[in-house]
């Protein structure tokens, strides 16, 4: 974890003097490392890096975390630590949580164990009930300076001082894009495949759309992610007024399809379609 020491520094002197809360909500944009420093506070309450009293929940292959997940939370939390003085219980992306399952979670804060510490980490604060809002401290996230990615990539991932630089000013503040930029080869993938749709033609348009979203894995919400960052990169370099109004629909799309179901293909086709003269944006 790197960008957040303070914060970490604040949980663990509350830790310390034994007035750390029950529930928390670590929020701010994707990957800057809101569930990193989760994990860190978990290990400095064990008192190293092998968790026993840990454990993490985030979306199925469905985008989202059901009842029955819920209940595992439930289960996991009321059993008694064996090392630590608190079992963590991590959601990722809890705002993708579906009512049900919020409904359930809204019972454990009302009513934690004393041992338990639930933190629930979302880049989308909007998504979860005002009724659990109510029962968690609040911890806002925010970018990380480019020059701490740099070194970090330098110093613990033996990336070469002018790539590190190079792919921090592309991550925006985020230490989780700049790894997987270098590392995440399916997230690669991700990318190119963005980029030929932004660029694609509107004769060209369908069948790409069709290669896109075809594979079993095909997950809408993490290609929107992919298009919005690559979108974000041209608009930046080209300071292209089209570019960034594009920008802008795709984070409206992203946002309309976490409340809601959507057919990709369609949506994909209208992200575009409606482009002065249907042509790509350059």
């Amino acid at each position: 974890m790197i960008g957040h020491e303070s914060i970490l520094g604040d949980l663990k002197r509350i830790a310390a003097d034994g007035s750390l809360a029950h529930g928390y909500i670590f929020f701010g944009e994707a990957m800057v490392g809101k569930a990193a420093a989760a994990r860190a506070l978990a290990e400095h309450l064990e008192g190293g890096s092998v968790l026993s009293d840990y454990a993490e929940i985030e979306p199925g292959e469905n985008n989202s975390i059901g009842i029955d997940a819920a209940r595992e939370i439930k289960h996991f939390l009321w059993q008694k630590p064996n090392v630590s003085a608190r079992r963590t219980l991590v959601i990722k992306d809890a705002d993708l949580a579906t009512t049900e399952a919020q409904n359930a979670l809204l019972k454990v804060t009302e009513e934690p164990p004393a041992s338990s510490l639930l933190i629930l980490v979302t880049s989308n604060i909007d998504g979860i009930m005002p009724t659990i809002l109510s029962r968690l401290q609040h911890i806002y996230f925010g970018a990380v300076p480019e020059k701490e990615i740099a070194a970090w990539l330098a110093s613990e991932h033996a990336v070469p001082k002018a790539k590190a630089v190079e792919t921090a000013k592309r991550s925006f503040g985020k230490p989780g894009l700049a790894w997987r930029l270098l590392h995440d080869e399916a997230f690669q993938g991700q990318l190119e495949f963005a980029e030929k749709f932004i660029k694609t033609s509107a004769a060209t348009r369908r069948d790409l759309i069709k290669k896109i979203i075809e594979p079993e894995t095909f997950n809408f919400r993490k290609f929107l992610d992919a298009v919005i960052i690559v979108l974000a990169w041209e608009a930046a370099a080209a300071g292209n007024a089209a570019k960034t109004a594009l920008w802008h629909k795709a984070l409206a799309l992203y946002d309309r399809e976490t409340n809601f179901s959507l057919n990709p293909r369609l949506q994909l086709e209208a992200l575009l379609g409606a482009q002065s003269n249907d042509r790509p944006i350059r």
